[in-house]
């Protein structure tokens, strides 16, 4: 028969049967959040085995069934499992308030006259306010002052209000380096939307932006960052945010000499006071706390710190003097990860190998084990052996431990350190940890990004009724596919399909 369509005859075309295929999802990627041996912390890091995992996290504690969950994924058959290690944050939407500790050691060496010395008592990072200074005197010379600057990247109304709204329009806001945020307006949300006052709008923002806030001040509306430094950043768009607020357009920056006042690194700390007082280095001491430290040793050496900064970097107002003799700390060794685990951690110290007097040997042991070697390094930064260097190589060097020189060019003595003081955060335990923070970026919300998208945190996630159950696999093994069509689901079903289950039906137990 002709297949050409003609206005006199219908043309009939007729097809095999078939059976018409559903599409699956991928079931072998997953997201798992819990408590880990070791490994970074807030941090979502693939593992396509469980041998990844280990040489990530570390293996079984009784602490959490977060690596015998990972086991049981890769068992099962999974092949891409994102793993997010939690501890304890005292504040959930701030990733450095976590309160799980480096453990921690000096290499020292003896004999010879000793530097004033000014330990703290905090760990980095450190929370400041802008504007906090530190007045430093070292040997006898006059204070010099270090201030510490921060302000948020902001925006301000170009006129005050009230605003001419109409429903259904939006602002969107990016704060920092999250996510664009559209935040729509109701007429819910004022007494009249057509002249929304400044403070409404204001109300409406805060319920929406994560990591920033809007604020009133003379009727004109402002939006700020949380973070008070050089990182902050902020922008507001859409057609609305200058026909009818009057925001200027691009992103705005933040301002000051550090990051974040709120997290403020050694580095930055160091890099402060060494730029403005002569003769003094910081550097950090055996328990990872500040220490200030004079260039120059002997009963001549004096220092003292007095400001109100002192007490957020936890350094005492008293003054501080050099020794005839005694110990001096060389290098200051660190665990790789924050976690009670590196406490089984040795460092020792031997003569070099190739016999020179100015090299050592370091060696790391792990539950009297020896673990690694680095053999012939040298303390001074012109060689190619230094000890920073080679100990501190990403791909090569150690896989426990970090190593910053403290006293430039002196020899540790021969001896074996042990870390100590490290903690796995885990007092203060609560969901939240688990759940995270959009703005922290940590804990369910991280591995929800990475691993694709996941159902949001509910009442069916049970590890977040349960406390003492320190893991969580978010999704994992072999799963059914999933109909969004009830009626069609439920006619396969009745023909024999068995496998099939709804979308939203009861979910799989977790491992």
């Amino acid at each position: 028969m002709s297949r050409e369509l003609l206005s006199s005859k219908v043309v009939f075309e007729e097809e095999e049967p078939r059976v018409r295929g559903i599409p699956s999802v991928p079931t072998s990627v997953a997201g798992a959040v819990g408590l880990a041996e070791r490994g970074p912390i807030g941090q979502a890091v693939l593992c396509t085995s469980m041998e990844d995992y280990q040489a990530t996290f570390g293996g079984f504690t009784p602490d959490s069934d977060l690596a015998l969950a990972a086991m049981g994924f890769f068992e099962n058959g999974g092949s891409h499992l994102w793993v997010v290690r939690t501890v304890h944050y005292e504040d959930a939407s701030n990733p450095e308030s976590h309160t799980a500790t480096r453990a921690a050691a000096a290499l020292t060496t003896g004999g010879g006259p000793t530097p004033a010395v000014l330990r703290g008592t905090l760990r980095p990072p450190f929370t400041l306010a802008d504007g906090q200074r530190l007045e430093v005197s070292a040997n006898g010379a006059a204070a010099a002052d270090v201030v510490f600057s921060g302000a948020a990247a902001s925006v301000a109304a170009g006129r005050p209000g009230p605003y001419s709204l109409t429903a259904g329009q939006s602002l969107r806001v990016r704060v920092d380096d999250g996510r664009d945020v559209f935040i729509a307006f109701n007429e819910g949300d004022f007494e009249d939307i057509a002249q929304a006052t400044a403070q409404e709008v204001a109300a409406v923002l805060n319920a929406s932006i994560v990591g920033g806030r809007a604020t009133v001040a003379d009727g004109v509306l402002r939006i700020a960052s949380d973070i008070q430094g050089a990182s902050s950043r902020l922008e507001v768009g859409d057609e609305i945010a200058g026909t009818v607020f009057g925001f200027p357009g691009g992103p705005q920056v933040g301002s000051g000499n550090v990051q974040s006042l709120r997290a403020v690194e050694l580095a930055e700390v160091r890099a402060l006071v060494e730029a403005a007082v002569a003769g003094v280095r910081v550097a950090p001491s055996s328990l990872g706390t500040l220490q200030l430290l004079t260039q120059s040793t002997g009963p001549g050496a004096s220092l003292r710190v007095q400001g109100d900064a002192g007490s957020g970097l936890g350094l005492d107002a008293l003054p501080h003097t050099g020794d005839a003799s005694g110990a001096t700390d060389v290098l200051h060794l660190e665990a790789k990860d924050a976690g009670a685990y590196a406490n089984r951690i040795e460092v020792e110290v031997r003569p070099s190998t190739n016999g020179a007097p100015d090299t050592f040997d370091v060696l790391v042991l792990e539950d009297g084990a020896y673990r690694e070697s680095f053999p012939n390094l040298s303390s001074s930064e012109d060689d190619a052996r230094y000890v920073e260097r080679i100990v501190n190589d990403e791909r090569t060097g150690s896989t426990y431990v970090q190593a910053f020189m403290v006293q430039p060019d002196a020899i540790p003595d021969v001896q074996t350190v042990a870390l100590s003081a490290g903690a796995d955060g885990l007092v203060g335990l609560d969901d939240t940890d688990f759940i995270g923070s959009e703005a922290g970026r940590s804990g369910l919300l991280r591995a929800r990004r990475s691993a694709g998208p996941l159902p949001p945190p509910g009442p069916r996630a049970r590890h977040s009724r349960r406390p003492q159950r320190h893991g969580a696999l978010l999704r994992g093994g072999a799963r059914w596919p999933r109909l969004r069509r009830p009626r069609l689901a439920r006619g396969l079903q009745r023909h024999g399909h068995r496998r099939l289950r709804l979308a939203g039906g009861r979910p799989r137990r977790t491992l």
